[in-house]
């Protein structure tokens, strides 16, 4: 799920494959269909790491952790890099909140996805890792 706009989660859904899908910005909240109990889904939540997408994510954490977010699962934080260059406090923030969940990563600023989508197969070995990591089932 994408914590605001422009966060990357489209493309970050794309990256996942099949079995992910983006969902908006909302928390999804799923139900079983014969038991009508809910039925936790593996939400990836996604922010840029400028102000305001900062900003966002420390809000979704501290209610994640006040146990406010119910009926699905966070299966991860992914920060993704707002630009080229990373000011120390945001490194400082970026560091900070993905210590605060169960599994965090960053991706880089990649510079050539500005001009057009990643190409699975050509994606630089950390984004790899980072892809594998995160089709990972949590325990």
């Amino acid at each position: 799920m994408g914590l605001h706009g422009g966060a990357g989660a489209s493309t970050l859904a794309s990256l996942l494959g099949d079995g992910a899908s983006e969902v908006g910005q909302a928390w999804p909240i799923s139900q079983n269909a014969w038991t009508g109990s809910a039925w936790p889904i593996p939400v990836i939540a996604v922010a840029r790491t400028d102000h305001s997408g900062l900003a966002t994510a420390d809000r979704f954490v501290r209610s994640w952790a006040n146990g406010q977010l119910t009926g699905s699962q966070l299966s991860a934080l992914v920060l993704i890099e707002a630009g080229p260059r990373t000011s120390d406090a945001r490194k400082k923030a970026t560091k900070r909140l993905l210590r605060m969940v169960p599994r965090g990563t960053h991706i880089p600023w990649m510079d050539p996805w500005l001009d057009a989508p990643p190409d699975p197969a050509r994606l630089p070995g950390r984004i790899k890792r980072i892809i594998k990591l995160l089709n990972t089932p949590t325990k």
